[in-house]
């Protein structure tokens, strides 16, 4: 009687798991098991051949090497340098959008704004290598608005002083189209009862949008900014694509380090330590988006 009495009242979650079983079985395959794998690893000193127990040895080896905090900074600056700039051009763009215009003209230019996000970052990578080539497209352009001399090319991906600069200009290029995205759909939902309240009080354009637009859009902003420096801080393909985080380490971020280690060195338990490190910064960042995600 009571095992009826059980099935009767859960009998819909215990069907709702069993349908959810495949799914998370997978998710265990996929994600779990070969996290679980990089941490042990961690601790071994690991050849194609043989494992060998080395405690934090890699962990210390990691703390030790220069090459490493080259990488985090490198990664820190192309992470803020492109959350900040996805959030001030998204947030420009966005504006002008929702400002009174023709809809067909904001569709139009939706649509254009739109079509950078649709390049894969392999795809943008290798079609702005042929852009920052000392005699591509960019250096002929500048030649011909005199900030150039005609016998002056500039090796943007080749130079360590503007490697990691140009590698953030196109992460900035390829994935400002998301923040502008996210920031119009909240723009539109902002009761225009807010905006004529404000008029009426004397309110001008800035005062408005300091006011009302941005404490409007405090929890879409925040939230696109934690998913954006999710994605930044884990990006490989671009920068391998572009300059295999040359030259000298310039542009090198923690991604492309953990590959070189890993596939080129074969130092598999000091490249498990990296990713581990790496997995630390990014839950942090997790964590603060899961909280806010659980509290609204």
């Amino acid at each position: 009687m009571p095992a009826v009495s059980f099935r009767r009242r859960h009998g819909q979650e215990l069907q709702a798991y069993a349908f959810l079983a495949p799914a998370l079985a997978l998710l265990l395959l996929l994600l779990v098991y070969p996290l679980g794998q990089v941490v042990r690893m961690s601790f071994f000193e690991v050849t194609p051949r043989a494992e060998r127990w080395v405690g934090l040895e890699n962990y210390r080896a990691l703390a030790a090497n220069p090459a490493f905090w080259g990488a985090l900074q490198n990664t820190v600056w192309f992470t803020a340098g492109s959350v900040a700039l996805h959030l001030g051009i998204g947030m420009a763009l966005a504006l002008l959008l929702h400002s009174r215009i023709d809809a067909r003209v904001r569709n139009v230019f939706r649509g254009l704004l739109i079509v950078p996000w649709l390049f894969a970052p392999t795809v943008a990578g290798m079609i702005w290598v042929l852009i920052f080539n000392p005699f591509g497209i960019l250096n002929g352009f500048l030649t011909s608005l005199g900030l150039l001399r005609d016998a002056a090319t500039v090796n943007w991906l080749g130079d360590p002083r503007t490697s990691l600069l140009a590698v953030t200009a196109v992460n900035v290029w390829r994935a400002f189209p998301f923040a502008m995205v996210m920031l119009l759909a909240g723009l539109q939902a902002i009761p225009d009862e807010l905006y004529e309240a404000a008029a009426i009080d004397g309110s001008g354009a800035a005062q408005q949008f300091r006011f009302v637009t941005l404490p409007s859009l405090h929890g879409v902003i925040l939230t696109m900014a934690l998913l954006d420096f999710i994605w930044t801080f884990r990006a490989f393909d671009l920068v391998y694509v572009m300059t295999g985080g040359g030259p000298v380490d310039s542009s090198q971020v923690l991604a492309t380090s953990i590959y070189f280690s890993a596939f080129q060195k074969f130092q598999f338990g000091y490249a498990s330590a990296e990713a581990i490190a790496m997995l630390v910064i990014l839950l942090a960042g997790s964590l603060v988006y899961v909280r806010r995600a659980v509290r609204e």
